[in-house]
């Protein structure tokens, strides 16, 4: 059998000067069109948050990675993307790490101190904005039905937090609800920043409710029996999620009549 092609590892861009690379010191892993580019976002507007020039939020540093072949020289690499300087803090959001079978064991090598945040977003509601995403882009799915395939198995949340909880302890994993945050955005920001290790404080004037990379375009609308359907085989996985998250407000997500 031929050998399996290595896809080439991002690669980090200069670090400024009196800026040094370190392992990131938070990472979000989750979950896709939950508001994760608004959320970091609000993050990054601390005073001690920095990201260099050129670092995007998604670093996707672990897509190609399935071989597992992370090597020192790779692992260097990943940090590279995380340079900040004295007394800051600097860290990425790739929502697709929590997806991926391999990625939280080799994160875990990567950055094993690293506070990873989890921003889940009612599934019914996530699985329209990923549609209308996949639709737009034409990106996810070469038919609808593998697309809307696609997009319902991303709001299956409690195996993607079991994944994750096996390579990290779970007090290293804050797991936000996308419908809190709206709600209370100070709140629960002041919640991520002490999570993460920062002074819970904001700066004066931060437009808190100013979204990020929403949806443009006409929007996937579903129909009542499409709906129902998608609240329905949902219900028990959300059981399933609250008994892992007790803190989960499911009264804030759509539920079976």
């Amino acid at each position: 059998m031929p050998a399996a092609t290595i896809e080439p590892l991002p690669q980090a861009p200069p670090a400024p000067p009196g800026w040094r690379s370190a392992p990131p010191d938070f990472v979000g892993v989750g979950t896709a069109r939950s508001g994760t580019s608004w959320w970091d976002h609000l993050i990054g507007t601390h005073p001690r948050v920095s990201r260099p020039e050129g670092t995007p939020k998604e670093v996707h540093y672990f897509d190609g990675l399935w071989h597992g072949e992370l090597d020192d020289a790779a692992i260097a690499g990943y940090h590279g993307f995380f340079a900040r300087p004295p007394g800051h803090l600097s860290g990425e959001w790739t929502p697709g790490y929590i997806l991926d079978a391999w990625t939280p064991a080799l994160l875990r090598r990567a950055a094993p101190d690293a506070r990873l945040l989890v921003l889940l977003r009612d599934p019914v509601e996530r699985f329209r904005s990923g549609r209308t995403l996949a639709e737009n882009r034409f990106t996810v799915g070469s038919t609808a039905r593998a697309a809307a395939n696609a997009a319902f198995n991303r709001g299956i949340y409690a195996d993607q937090l079991l994944r994750l909880w096996a390579a990290f302890p779970r007090e290293q994993v804050l797991v936000l609800q996308y419908e809190r945050c709206v709600a209370d955005a100070a709140a629960q920001l002041r919640r991520t920043f002490a999570f993460i290790g920062l002074e819970p404080e904001m700066p004066d004037g931060l437009d808190l409710g100013s979204r990020v990379n929403e949806s443009r375009g006409p929007k996937v609308s579903l129909n009542s029996w499409q709906e129902d359907q998608l609240v329905r085989r949902y219900a028990p996985e959300n059981e399933r999620l609250a008994a892992l998250v007790p803190e989960l407000d499911l009264a804030l997500w759509k539920t079976p009549r």
